[in-house]
């Protein structure tokens, strides 16, 4: 083991929040604790990401942000409405400081993937590609490092800690409700919502409809996961493993459909007869088929997850403390 493996940092594990969920306890409450420390768990990654120890430093401090973003938006009556936005922009920010900076990572972490799809002809083009990505990535890092130690992140941390404090303090009259009819609540109206964008996806919906029920399919994971506490574990584990199948399948039209739009941006920049734009337009046309095969993928398990059967348990545990 080198001296550069063995100095790296471990990374953080998460720790419990102070007030857990339980049937009768005010939801607001729970959710307060639950907000503080996914938010203190995400800043725990700080370091790794300034050291550049791991790439599953900067993605579990994104997901950690995602988390709390999706349950202050599906939550949203437990927040006075000046407290939600300032949430809502701080942690925005916060993480479209990292978008650049997780995009290059995935793309080098799929370079044997690339080079394995290419004639070796094109191999020289596509490392050229990957040395542009590299030095992108060391200006990303740069320009990452000194936004988390500056005093702009700083004050925007603080915000977001502020408008929690300030949620505990002054609870709106939803967040006073017990916490269990609110989870069936709140769990029914997300079900609701994706239950409708599936029956209304084809093989011709536009991409961004497509991509919308990806993100909106993540939270009501998020949503389901938080609230597990209070439901039966058979059935939720059961919902938990049947988005993640759709997730998974969301999820790999939609890296399909990132790929393409960053690999045209990338030729545009580039001189045409460059091995570098031969390479890429390689990709393109590689990648346009697995686009189209995703597309087709995807639309097949709506249909299966938009079944009465599968459907089913989802109204059963939701539908009647809403009614």
């Amino acid at each position: 083991m080198t001296v550069t493996k063995r100095d790296q940092l471990k990374l953080p594990k998460r720790k419990k929040p102070a007030v857990q969920l339980s049937p009768e306890v005010e939801i607001y409450l729970p959710t307060y604790h639950f907000l503080v420390s996914e938010f203190e768990h995400a800043r725990k990654h700080e370091l790794g990401i300034i050291r550049d120890d791991h790439e599953e430093f900067i993605h579990q401090y994104r997901v950690a942000l995602r988390r709390s973003r999706a349950l202050i938006s599906l939550l949203k009556p437990l927040f006075h409405r000046q407290e939600k936005d300032i949430l809502k922009t701080n942690l925005k920010q916060l993480m479209q400081q990292t978008n650049l900076m997780r995009d290059l990572d995935v793309f080098l972490l799929n370079m044997e993937q690339y080079f394995s799809l290419l004639d070796h002809q094109h191999h020289k083009g596509l490392t050229r590609f990957f040395d542009d990505l590299q030095s992108q990535r060391q200006t990303s890092l740069k320009y990452l490092k000194g936004w988390l130690k500056s005093g702009t992140y700083e004050s925007s941390c603080k915000q977001v800690l502020t408008q929690l404090e300030r949620m505990r303090a002054n609870p709106t009259i939803e967040g006073q409700l017990g916490s269990k009819t609110t989870a069936h609540s709140f769990l029914w109206h997300q079900f609701k919502q994706i239950e409708s964008q599936c029956h209304n996806i084809d093989a011709n919906s536009n991409d961004a409809i497509i991509h919308q029920l990806r993100i909106d399919c993540k939270k009501f994971r998020y949503l389901l996961e938080y609230f597990t506490p209070l439901l039966s574990t058979i059935n939720t584990e059961q919902q938990v493993a049947q988005l993640k199948v759709l997730q998974d399948q969301l999820g790999n039209f939609n890296d399909s459909s990132v790929q393409l739009a960053f690999f045209n941006r990338y030729l545009t920049e580039q001189k045409q007869k460059s091995g570098r734009y031969k390479a890429i337009e390689e990709l393109i046309d590689i990648y346009n088929d697995y686009h189209f095969q995703a597309k087709q993928s995807t639309v097949e398990h709506l249909i299966q997850f938009r079944q009465p059967k599968s459907l089913d348990i989802y109204y059963t545990l939701y539908q009647e403390p809403s009614a």
